[in-house]
């Protein structure tokens, strides 16, 4: 019997990437604790804002800045419903009304993620009517 050589081949290795440089990211701004966060959606909605008025929730910077954005949602969902009350009022009421519930819509959202940063259309209302601070 004949002995076969039995080649054997060496592997190499395999060539390593250089390595990947972390990209240079600004920090992410600190997000506010979920309750927080909670407290500050239910601004938004109507007579809950009643909720974090009425609690020490109201000291938090983020909850202040949004009950007073809710307060003056609030304020103008009030007159637009009263506008759609007079005669002939109905339709611009109920147009009022839906364009009241978008922007608070987008509060809503912009506190769920954790954003303070101003509605459009009322934030110059907001910046002069400010019963929190």
């Amino acid at each position: 019997m004949a002995k076969q050589n039995k080649s054997k081949k060496k592997k190499r290795p395999a060539p390593q990437a250089p390595a990947a440089k972390p990209a240079q990211t600004a920090p992410a701004p600190e997000q506010p604790p979920r309750t927080a966060k909670l407290m500050a959606a239910l601004c938004y909605l109507n007579v809950l804002i009643l909720i974090p008025a009425c609690t020490k929730w109201r000291h938090d910077e983020f909850v202040k800045f949004h009950l007073n954005q809710g307060l003056v949602v609030l304020a103008l969902a009030t007159v637009c419903a009263c506008v759609g009350f007079l005669p002939h009022g109905s339709e611009l009421g109920l147009t009022l009304t839906l364009l009241v519930d978008v922007l608070s819509l987008v509060g809503l959202v912009q506190t769920l993620r954790g954003l303070k940063s101003p509605l459009p259309g009322i934030w110059r209302i907001t910046r002069a009517f400010h019963p929190f601070n």
